[in-house]
């Protein structure tokens, strides 16, 4: 089976950055991505890309040659030139060979402790397999990119033979992503494995998948059967919450009884069996993904019955849960309490998104952190040097305003305590005046820098407290007492 003409629906993260990454390593293949959104395609076909990733823009931009507009901005020439973007979706349907389908499936409904664990939404996936059924007329490979509970493949089939036309026919594959934000394109270009799942023995379209990733070794291309292919997905990203959540739990034993995370974290790093990965104590993990797919697990476990292996990784999400809330009361016992007005003192938070060189806030934990101080009675100053206000305003609407600031500057002035939540590189700058910072603070001038952006630094001596997650400092145990009002505390 001849590639000559790939679509790929859906422009976000998924699907634009697989499809340019795929446009630069098959020149002969005209790739085309397809979203309904106006906007983002607009901004896909314009100088400004609706996407920060490290390594994307110099992949899509050829700056080489520049001639200035008459309105004085510079036009930037497309090195690819085998990819458009357009709103066109049936046209490039119905011309495509291939159909990769790469759109969002978030949870049904948002995730608390009260409420039913659930499922994935798959409206979206369902929308594009009734367009895709509704315009085809031929043979067509459809790959299913997106994050699906396993058994989609099949339910996408029945969907397209029962309702496309009776000149269309189709093979579905599943071949899950699987990036992590900050390094999506370095994780595209150089693969750890791509997993194609096939439930027909379809040697062709496998082949022509295949094909399109002939710079990637042979061992590195998995193909199994498709609901192993959808699990593995959910699985993989499971894996890394349950690391995470791993790690956070011995952070609180540490803090309780004397021993040091890092300490715990070397020596179990150093493990052959388990390795030093995701080994960091710190904030929860968040972001658009772990969260999601572990979600998922429980609720694909409970359909099989399998309530045991529900309970355990539901474990997961509350532990992790759990997390956040203790590194909050931790924060909150050291801000003073104004007791005439209810209130406790200034937080300074630096770095919204759920982790450096991306611009995703969805499920950040700073959002909770934010929102957690801001509950207990104490006034938070936020700054992201990333993120435009509007972006920020999407969050939290009209508190905005008295929250975001221009600099780390302002952020820490008149501030009890710090939080560096995102290790954004521009946290790490050795020009930044860490001691005039201090000496605008107020006491006790609380740090809590769980990347250590800052470790390069003699914070303690510029007159900052540390505090870390996973070891208990002598100064805090001589500071709480001085603490009798507990006004504001979150009840983990």
């Amino acid at each position: 089976m001849s590639v000559k003409e790939v679509c790929f629906i859906g422009a976000g993260y998924v699907g634009a950055l697989t499809a340019i990454v795929l446009a630069s390593k098959n020149s002969d293949v005209k790739f085309t991505v397809v979203d309904k959104n106006k906007n983002v395609i607009s901004s896909w076909n314009s100088n400004h890309i609706p996407l920060f990733e490290p390594g994307l823009e110099e992949l899509y931009f050829d700056e080489s040659e520049q001639k200035v507009h008459a309105d004085g901005e510079c036009p930037r020439r497309r090195r690819l030139q085998n990819i458009a973007f357009s709103t066109a979706m049936d046209e490039c349907i119905m011309a495509a060979d291939m159909i990769f389908v790469c759109v969002d499936t978030p949870l049904h409904g948002s995730f608390n402790h009260n409420m039913e664990w659930k499922g994935l939404d798959l409206t979206n996936i369902m929308a594009v397999a009734e367009r895709i059924a509704a315009v085809s007329i031929r043979h067509q490979t459809v790959v299913l990119k997106s994050t699906v509970p396993c058994g989609m493949v099949g339910g996408v089939k029945q969907v397209l033979e029962n309702k496309a036309n009776t000149t269309a026919s189709f093979d579905v594959i599943s071949s899950p992503e699987f990036l992590a934000q900050g390094s999506a394109i370095r994780g595209l270009l150089f693969p750890n494995r791509v997993v194609i799942g096939d439930a027909t023995q379809s040697t062709k379209a496998v082949s022509a998948i295949k094909s399109l990733y002939k710079w990637v070794p042979a061992d590195r291309i998995i193909t199994v059967n498709t609901w192993s292919s959808e699990l593995s997905k959910i699985a993989s990203n499971a894996f890394i919450a349950q690391r995470i959540s791993s790690i956070n739990s011995l952070s609180a034993v540490c803090e309780s009884s004397g021993a040091n995370i890092h300490d715990i974290s070397r020596v179990v790093g150093t493990e052959p069996r388990v390795g030093p990965l995701s080994l960091r104590a710190g904030f929860g993990f968040g972001g658009s993904c772990l969260y999601k797919d572990v979600c998922c697990l429980v609720y694909l476990a409970q359909e099989l019955g399998l309530s045991e292996v529900a309970d355990y990784w539901k474990a997961v999400v509350r532990l992790n849960d759990w997390q956040n809330e203790r590194i909050l009361n931790r924060i909150v016992e050291f801000l003073p309490p104004h007791q005439e007005f209810n209130t406790r003192g200034q937080v300074a938070i630096l770095g919204l998104t759920f982790k450096k060189d991306t611009l995703d806030t969805r499920n950040s934990t700073a959002i909770g952190l934010v929102q957690g101080l801001r509950q207990s009675g104490a006034k938070v100053r936020l700054y992201d040097p990333r993120l435009r206000f509007d972006q920020i305003e999407c969050i939290f609407g009209s508190a905005t305003s008295e929250m975001v600031v221009a600099g780390i500057e302002d952020a820490c002035r008149g501030c009890h305590a710090l939080v560096i939540h995102t290790n954004w590189d521009e946290f790490a700058d050795c020009t930044i005046p860490w001691e005039r910072i201090s000496s605008s603070m107020m006491e006790p001038k609380v740090l809590l820098d769980p990347w250590g952006a800052t470790s390069h630094q003699p914070m303690e001596k510029y007159g900052f407290r540390i505090m870390d997650i996973g070891i208990r400092h002598e100064w805090e145990q001589q500071w709480l007492p001085l603490q009798s009002d507990s006004i504001g505390l979150v009840s983990p």
